[in-house]
């Protein structure tokens, strides 16, 4: 069994997986695969959403933030519109001034103060005093993001089977 690891955006990802590049991903849900016909899929994670901010931020004190509390600020975005709705709930449009899946450049223009960012805490669980950056966790509905692991239910590939068989046993 070859087993490759792909880091590509969650687009790029659904794309292979439905052309048959790909047997499983894990993914966060941003195109909608849960709602395919043809598509299995399996919750691995859910992760809580954090705000990351510059250090001297005026919020970078709080032990938590709302969504509405980040009303006007410039936000460095990760993903795209799975999380538009909580926005339009919070009651406003989001400055996005730069959208990226590269989570590193990302925290580099938040730590330059060029802006603040919302990010799954697994992308900042380990950045211990990281320079010049701040990590608030998100409170509130829908606040979090699920990981899950998807795969065209047709598929035979016998190695697939033992895979899912094994994660399963994993998430237990």
């Amino acid at each position: 069994v070859l087993i490759t690891f792909y880091r590509c955006s969650s687009d790029t990802l659904a794309a292979g997986l439905m052309h048959q590049k790909y047997d499983i991903i894990f993914t966060w849900d941003s195109t909608n695969l849960k709602t395919q016909e043809d598509i299995s899929y399996r919750t691995v994670e859910k992760a809580g959403l954090v705000v990351a901010m510059y250090a001297g931020h005026p919020l970078a004190q709080r032990r938590q933030l709302r969504r509405q509390e980040l009303r006007g600020e410039n936000i460095r975005y990760m993903s795209d519109a799975l999380f538009m709705h909580l926005y339009q709930e919070a009651g406003y449009k989001p400055n996005i001034l730069f959208r990226s899946a590269d989570t590193e450049s990302i925290l580099m223009m938040v730590a330059a103060e060029e802006g603040i960012s919302i990010l799954p805490d697994y992308c900042t669980d380990k950045l211990y005093n990281a320079d010049n950056l701040a990590f608030v966790p998100l409170v509130g509905a829908g606040e979090e993001e699920e990981i899950i692991a998807a795969w065209q239910s047709g598929n035979a590939n016998p190695a697939l089977g033992r895979f899912l068989a094994a994660l399963e046993g994993g998430l237990q």
